[in-house]
């Protein structure tokens, strides 16, 4: 009975003690666990910001799509379509312009040059050009809109090849072209109406009309007849009035004015710091080689800038700055000037920056070109 009694207080003692252990393992445990939510948080937060900060830098004259990890493409295709606020503007659900774009994406093949890569260089290059001169704020929203849409689709299921030789094989494409546009734009064209009407319900025969119009703007043949339609009717233009008209959807001349800028993103890549122009280079005339090899196997005679054996690739691209890229950006300052001397909010600085790469890439090029003589003219 004693030792019970002795035992007692023992075991009220240990109580206490058992149940202040266990409050402060309680307390650690809950502390640890906030720690593990703050943590969570905080890399929450700091992801975010990474990926902020990443999305900052897409809106730049300096990007290099080639240098994007494919797993991130479709982020910034879907940043870049909210930057111009597409969804809001066209009155449709986020996801749907997502999987719009997405299908594009996934639409492009393995081309060296004609490929996702591509797709995502020409839309930044865009948003970058509409930001920098204040057109994303002049444009109608339609007008934006279009652009964003057609860019995204304006070379899915590209064959890799040009429209010449589609045209020689009779490839399937060939009997669906619009009339006067090349296989290739008329088929992606296409493609991009049926998507935008099944995916998004987009009915606006304006906005239809336009993205077909951009995209078939885009084939090369059409180039000395749009400079000259669209160098027309800015010299028709002689006050602010009829300049906003560039600025109205549906009309002939906004027409003009979304060609001419999809038609400048197309050919961007001149434009890009020199490594970066140099290395889409690579990727251009590896596809052009590519179907002057086929044009050789099968006894032709190749396109002289597909033709491997003769062709130079500096001194041709020298050639492609000065007589096809400088032209769409000449056409396009001479505009946006004409739009701020009419008192229309324009930054025609936007595009001067173009032009000075433009000469700067041209004058390395043309020195690579020489050294390359130089050097085949001490092996002769």
């Amino acid at each position: 009975e004693k030792k019970k009694n002795k035992a007692l207080p023992m075991a009220r003692l240990r109580r206490p003690r058992i149940a202040a252990i266990l409050i402060l393992l309680g307390v650690k445990v809950t502390c640890f666990l906030q720690g593990l939510h703050i943590s969570g948080r905080s890399l929450g937060i700091c992801l975010r910001q990474a990926a902020q900060a990443q999305d900052a830098q897409l809106v730049t004259y300096n990007f290099n799509a080639l240098s994007v990890p494919e797993e991130l493409r479709q982020r910034h295709v879907s940043s870049l379509a909210k930057e111009l606020q597409v969804a809001e503007k066209l009155q449709v659900s986020p996801e749907s312009l997502d999987e719009y774009l997405g299908i594009c994406l996934k639409s492009m093949p393995g081309n060296p040059y004609h490929g996702p890569a591509h797709l995502l260089d020409v839309l930044q290059f865009l948003t970058t050009l509409l930001q920098e001169t204040g057109l994303d704020q002049t444009l109608s929203p339609l007008q934006s809109s279009a652009l964003v849409l057609a860019a995204a689709a304006h070379d899915v299921d590209h064959t890799g090849t040009s429209n010449p030789y589609l045209v020689k094989v009779s490839h399937e494409y060939v009997e669906d072209s619009a009339d006067g546009i090349g296989p290739m734009e008329s088929h992606s064209a296409s493609k991009a109406l049926e998507l935008i009407q099944e995916i998004m319900g987009c009915k606006d025969s304006r906005l239809l009309q336009m993205v077909e119009k951009a995209i078939h703007g885009t084939d090369l043949s059409q180039h000395e007849r749009l400079m000259k339609a669209f160098s027309a009717a800015t010299e028709a233009a002689s006050d602010a009035s009829e300049l906003e008209v560039f600025f109205q959807a549906g009309t002939e001349q906004s027409i003009l004015l979304i060609q001419m800028l999809l038609k400048a993103a197309d050919v961007s890549n001149p434009t890009r710091p020199i490594r970066t122009a140099r290395a889409w280079n690579c990727q251009v005339y590896e596809e052009f080689y590519a179907e002057g090899d086929q044009v050789l196997s099968s006894g032709g005679m190749p396109n002289p800038l597909h033709d491997r054996r003769t062709n130079c690739i500096p001194k041709s691209s020298v050639g492609f700055i000065n007589f096809h890229v400088k032209s769409i950006f000449l056409g396009l300052r001479n505009f946006l000037l004409r739009c701020r001397d009419a008192g229309i909010p324009i930054r025609p600085e936007g595009v001067e920056t173009i032009l000075t790469r433009l000469d700067e890439n041209a004058a390395a090029f043309a020195q690579e070109a020489a050294q390359l003589e130089a050097v085949k003219s001490m092996q002769a």
